[in-house]
């Protein structure tokens, strides 16, 4: 089975190795970037396919749901896994998507995150290395 890819957009520093680590965990390649332009410079870089987006539901004041959109001209079957402080709140659902997606709102355990990757991407749920909150 291939290894897929996460591109992982996260503006903090120490969010994004931590949820780097933590996704490299279950085993995908992660791409990470820290804005939209970090995303797509590391995805013109990247030799191989994107399958899916870790972001929060706002990237650069901008809706990450049409960033995706675009990413999907690269990447048709790509996915997205929108990260919220609130029930949908930033996300732009009213937005047609042709995508797969999902939200999930802060704080989850890991295993949250683990299994609702791996339903987006098709494959048998993952597990953690470690199981923390």
């Amino acid at each position: 089975m291939p290894i897929e890819t996460i591109l992982l957009i996260e503006n903090d520093p120490a969010t994004l190795v931590a949820q780097s680590l933590i996704l490299r965990s279950f085993g995908y390649t992660v791409l990470e970037a820290a804005s939209r332009g970090d995303a797509w410079r590391v995805c013109h870089q990247f030799p191989g396919p994107v399958h899916l987006v870790v972001a929060k539901a706002m990237v650069d004041n901008r809706c990450a749901s049409e960033f995706v959109t675009r990413l999907q001209l690269l990447y048709p079957h790509i996915r997205a896994l929108f990260v919220s402080g609130g029930p949908h709140g930033e996300l732009d659902v009213g937005q047609s998507m042709q995508y797969q997606y999902t939200c999930l709102q802060k704080c989850f355990p890991v295993d949250t995150l683990a299994d609702t990757i791996s339903e987006l991407l098709g494959r048998p749920k993952r597990r953690a290395a470690s199981s923390l909150s």
